[in-house]
């Protein structure tokens, strides 16, 4: 299994367009939820919800409830 990509990382791939997804199943994270940047990799959940956070990362407002996103992009 390859290792969680850094922060530092993510941010490389979400700067070339790359976006952050949120994947949910039954045998997944704590939540049933990963964390993947697409194209990239898998990060760990603190990793997400600290690029969550950021100012300049805007979530797409495409998850299955409304106000619940499931995709963020840098910009």
């Amino acid at each position: 299994m390859k290792k969680p990509l850094s922060m530092k990382k993510a941010l490389e791939f979400m700067r070339r367009g790359s976006c952050l997804l949120r994947m949910n199943s039954n045998s997944n994270g704590p939540d049933g939820a990963n964390f993947y940047v697409v194209p990239g990799g898998l990060i760990e959940p603190h990793t997400a919800k600290s690029l969550m956070r950021r100012s300049d990362v805007r979530g797409g407002k495409d998850g299955l409830w409304p106000d619940h996103d499931q995709t963020w992009r840098l910009g």
